[in-house]
């Protein structure tokens, strides 16, 4: 437990970045310590885009607004949220249940039946928004589940890709590296740069690396300890 607070309290949001390459071994394996963060019914609905072409990253570093870190990182990441491949996913789950043995019933129902329901809004999001209004209606008789309108299920796989990166911004830091989580960016060229679909956006752009001596900007700031945690 010592080794994770010591990870906690050592990340720190790293605005220059000294130029030492990240080394590959481990880089996947701060990947692979993201890829264990938990997710939405494991629909797993992330992507990394380490963004190593010369081209791109020098596009990449405008999308972000030429901000300090994004320029002197030697690595930057696009975390990229997909609403789009639950379909996919979902499938490999069900292969995989499969084969460890006869899938559960509830399993099967669930994969089939209620991510259908929760996922499909329809065009223009019309029939998420009908689901909502449903959901909501039963909710004043017991407690229930909202069935998702669209801006719901890119709140939900949003919120669940933000894991991941938390994860891997940990993970680096236990190996004695640093990140910089970046939300300024230019989403329309985010996408065009990285080919999303219509159902992924970028969630945030990871700057990479060892701190430089002017890494850190300020002592570590925090809001009274009862304006964030309390009991009912």
């Amino acid at each position: 437990m010592g080794d994770f607070f010591e990870a906690a309290l050592r990340r720190r949001t790293v605005r220059d970045f000294l130029p030492d390459p990240v080394p590959e071994e481990l880089l996947r394996r701060c990947l692979e310590a993201a890829r264990l963060a938990p997710s939405s019914s494991n629909l797993q609905p992330w992507e990394f885009v380490l963004i190593r072409d010369p081209k791109a990253r020098a596009e990449a570093n405008r999308i972000c607004l030429d901000q300090q870190p994004a320029k002197t990182a030697p690595l930057l990441i696009a975390v990229v949220a997909h609403r789009d491949t639950w379909r996919r996913n979902r499938d490999e789950l069900l292969r995989i249940h499969a084969s460890r043995g006869p899938l559960r019933p509830s399993i099967g129902k669930y994969y089939r039946k209620l991510i259908p329901l929760i996922y499909t809004t329809g065009p223009f999001g019309l029939l998420g928004h009908l689901k909502r209004g449903i959901s909501r209606l039963a909710s004043l008789f017991r407690p229930t589940p909202s069935m998702q309108s669209r801006t719901e299920v890119r709140i939900m796989v949003q919120k669940t890709t933000a894991l991941a990166a938390e994860s891997l911004m940990l993970a680096l830091s236990a190996e004695g590296w640093d990140s910089c989580p970046m939300e300024g960016f230019d989403p329309w060229r985010a996408r065009k740069l990285l080919g999303l679909g219509r159902g992924a956006e970028v969630c945030m752009f990871l700057a990479v690396g060892k701190r430089g001596p002017k890494g850190i900007w300020w002592e570590r700031t925090l809001m009274p300890e009862d304006w964030m945690v309390r009991s009912i």
